[in-house]
């Protein structure tokens, strides 16, 4: 069998969760496939290499032919972002010939990457969930329901039913598409994660703080641990390293917390800019628990990775991947935006025995091996491809869809756009901006 993903983020880029996905996916799935390659890129990833990792053809998107199929999108240039994944989207279909000589392909929800795979419906298309952009959209705090993201829901709704087979690897994602997308099946298999483990390391050898590595930004949780925090009567010592995001037009998620909790964020919350994927490895080894305080999250690899490095989990069941921890067991797990469950579930895992930690560490390892790292369930993805080639037939496309979100042959300009808008509104945003450059 011969597959083709087409990914948005893929090695050597590493800590995003699809690339963590596919990483591990694609090495366990590997050894039963003929071929495999991998076409990376978006409206913000595109490059000139091409290369071979552990038997796995990796081509990045030829940038002169994405800004040749941006040309063809002048139609969504009041879209820009959305305008941007679409021809990156183009671009790789036609810089993998259109999937000439693979059986299969896989594609994200995230990055539209599965756009023009269900327009010329020619080859089995797996698209796997993995949080889209209309997702994201509705958990941000300065939700932008713009025209872009509303293009992005509207292109979820419409195309990804399409697909011969759609997979996600969280129930609590399965259960939110199965809504959106009502007559749809929508399959779930858990994430192959195969992590080299090393035997985990006792309390007394492990460094006294408590983990957080994720994006700062709001659905994140990083107001919802500042609240938490502020109800411990005793100090427990918390790191948070990640990259800062916008909260809104004027602030970011750090000086809005700074502003808004400034005893706590950057003083009982250490806060540390983001390392690579290495030394957050090292991180989750050495200290003392893990926080995923997500009030949304897909899955989340993290809780996965510290798991897997044998460190206990306190995780918010807003993130999929809480469906791993039984609470008390191998980690707790809370109520998403329950400060005070929090506040509850970081008193008792800094207050465990020696013993009582040993026993939950080793849990959680076990955890990740039987439920993760089966050869059952890579068996179980393998069948999944052989079901989808067994039942394929090549479609046709609605005429309307096709329309829609096929690239353009005559380009449109700016300024042909602008002389259909009315003068005073245009004036009047001039003068705005104008005097908003000055004030700069």
């Amino acid at each position: 069998m011969n597959i083709l993903f087409v990914l948005p983020e893929y090695y050597p880029h590493s800590g995003g969760g699809i690339s963590t996905y596919y990483q591990h996916y694609i090495k366990a799935i590997k050894p039963h496939c003929q071929r495999v390659k991998v076409i990376l890129g978006s409206g913000y990833v595109q490059g000139t290499d091409n290369f071979e990792h552990e038997g796995v053809e990796i081509a990045y998107l030829d940038p002169a032919l994405y800004h040749e199929y941006l040309t063809r999108f002048d139609k969504l240039t009041f879209l820009p972002e959305y305008r941007n994944n679409i021809a990156a989207a183009w671009a790789m279909w036609q810089q993998a010939n259109q999937g000439e000589g693979f059986d299969v392909v896989e594609c994200t929800d995230f990055g539209l990457g599965y756009v023009p795979w269900l327009i010329h419906h020619n080859k089995p298309v797996i698209s796997r969930l993995h949080g889209s952009a209309g997702q994201i959209a509705l958990h941000e705090n300065n939700s932008d329901t713009g025209p872009g993201i509303d293009a992005n829901m509207h292109t979820e709704l419409s195309l990804l039913p399409l697909s011969d087979r759609i997979i996600t690897h969280s129930r609590a994602n399965q259960q939110f598409w199965s809504g959106m997308l009502k007559g749809t099946d929508i399959q779930y298999l858990p994430p192959v994660y195969c992590p080299v483990m090393a035997s985990p390391l006792s309390l007394s050898e492990r460094d006294n703080y408590g983990l957080i590595t994720a994006r700062i930004q709001k659905w994140k949780g990083p107001e919802e641990l500042c609240k938490a925090v502020s109800e411990l009567k005793t100090i427990v010592p918390l790191k948070w390293y990640g990259r800062d995001v916008a909260y809104d037009k004027v602030l970011t998620t750090n000086e809005y917390l700074q502003l808004s909790y400034p005893n706590i964020w950057c003083k009982l919350i250490e806060v540390k800019k983001p390392v690579n994927h290495h030394d957050v490895l090292a991180m989750q080894r050495k200290a003392k628990f893990g926080i995923v305080p997500s009030v949304w999250d897909m899955f989340n690899f993290t809780c996965a990775e510290l798991m897997a490095a044998g460190t206990p989990v306190i995780c918010a069941n807003g993130a999929g991947a809480a469906e791993l921890i039984e609470n008390g067991r191998n980690g707790y797990t809370y109520a998403a935006n329950d400060t005070q469950a929090l506040a509850e579930c970081l008193i008792r895992m800094n207050s465990l025995t020696e013993s009582e930690f040993n026993k939950m560490a080793a849990a959680a390892q076990q955890t990740i091996e039987e439920k993760l790292n089966s050869q059952e369930l890579i068996e179980a993805y393998i069948n999944e491809y052989a079901l989808v080639l067994q039942n394929f037939t090549p479609s046709n496309t609605n005429v309307f869809l096709r329309h829609i979100y096929s690239p353009g042959n005559e380009s449109q300009t700016l300024e042909e756009v602008l002389n259909k808008q009315p003068l005073k509104k245009l004036v009047q945003y001039l003068l705005k901006r104008i005097k908003g450059k000055y004030r700069q």
